[in-house]
């Protein structure tokens, strides 16, 4: 498992990047690129999720660290590419709040020696939903390819947030107790989701 201080420099390496990738189009000219970058922040159930998939990676530990993100934003990245070109893919916001849900409830129970490729199956189907809501939420107006690129850095950023969490938890016995309520927390918001998507009207 890598230090603290590896997660909180690839942390501050991605925020001191996020602005200079923002003024990188045209003064005036919406891109997409913010529009992209700031979608997985605006929307609780991005947010909840991806910041819970890099808690479990760094619960579960070793190769699942990286494996579990990487999974995910290319699961993400596939999604979003079938979102903006319209193929139906039913049932995504059902698989969104489903992954805050079960994601929360990994939080409680993950330990290294938990069913890593059954979670990392479970990260690149929720991935592959969020991926898909991004793509159809492309505003006309924007560029596709910048859009997507700043949601992938978001949701990146998002994991690495996530880790260092994770990683800060297991600095004292209490903040694993903590964190492991966060996730309950967390959980309970996904199950909130779900009622919320089976009460809406048809």
């Amino acid at each position: 498992m890598p230090s603290r201080t590896n997660c909180r420099c690839w942390l501050v390496l991605v925020l001191c990047l996020l602005p200079a990738l923002a003024r990188a189009h045209p003064e005036g000219d919406d891109t997409g690129l913010i529009n992209g970058l700031m979608h997985p922040v605006f929307g609780v159930d991005h947010l909840l999720a991806m910041i819970s998939v890099g808690v479990v990676s760094v619960q579960l530990g070793g190769h699942n660290l990286w494996r579990l993100p990487m999974v995910f934003v290319g699961a993400m990245t596939t999604g979003a590419i079938l979102g903006i070109r319209q193929v139906v893919l039913p049932g995504t916001e059902l698989g969104i709040d489903a992954s805050v849900l079960i994601l929360g409830s990994t939080i409680i129970v993950a330990h290294p020696l938990s069913w890593p490729w059954a979670i990392t199956a479970l990260v690149g189907l929720f991935g592959l939903c969020h991926g898909y809501a991004h793509g159809l939420e492309l505003p006309r107006s924007v560029s596709p390819m910048l859009y997507t690129l700043g949601f992938v850095i978001g949701t990146a950023a998002l994991h690495i947030l996530g880790m260092v969490i994770a990683e800060v938890a297991t600095m004292k016995a209490w903040l694993q107790q903590g964190l492991r309520l966060i996730g309950a927390g967390v959980a309970v918001s996904g199950a909130l989701f779900l009622v919320q998507m089976a009460a809406a009207p048809v």
